[in-house]
């Protein structure tokens, strides 16, 4: 009797260790596709962004431009629109400041300005969208952003 309690106790510890070993192995995948899924995000929103930049570009010199360009404009537009439908299907989406405050969880400062009567971190610009997963909340990508410092708050370098 007593062998077959060391039998079964030995087998359950067994049974433990495997557990243990298998729910470590779905952790590292688990982490390991999270990590592919965000890299393949930030490699869309560098696209994203060079449709903007072309959309921009294209915008400011619109009037100079022939018939053919306003087509391959309107062209480069539809893929742009094709992109962001594609994400938001994914539930991605452009972060959207409300109050239109920086804060650093969400945004990456890139340049600050002096500008008299506006707060300070109010954006002034945003330079590159940031992305956030609406499903969960994560933020995919900080977004790139220039803001207000009164001289007295800058911080010099």
């Amino acid at each position: 009797m007593n062998e077959n309690k060391a039998y079964l106790r030995q087998k359950f510890i067994e049974f433990q260790l495997k557990i243990a070993e298998l729910n470590h192995d779905l952790s590292e995948q688990r982490k390991g596709f999270e990590k592919k899924q965000k890299d393949f995000y930030l490699g869309l929103f560098d696209i994203l962004d060079a449709f903007e930049n072309i959309e921009e570009t294209i915008e400011t010199k619109k009037d100079q431009m022939e018939k053919s360009v306003g087509m391959l404009m309107k062209n480069i537009s539809t893929i742009h629109k094709k992109l962001v439908r594609l994400l938001k299907a994914h539930h991605i989406a452009p972060m959207v400041f409300d109050d239109n405050k920086a804060r650093r969880d969400q945004c990456k400062i890139v340049d600050t300005r002096p500008e008299p009567g506006i707060a300070d971190e109010t954006i002034l610009k945003i330079v590159k969208n940031g992305y956030i997963d609406a499903s969960n909340g994560a933020i995919l990508r900080k977004a790139e952003v220039i803001t207000v410092v009164h001289e007295k708050l800058a911080v010099t370098n």
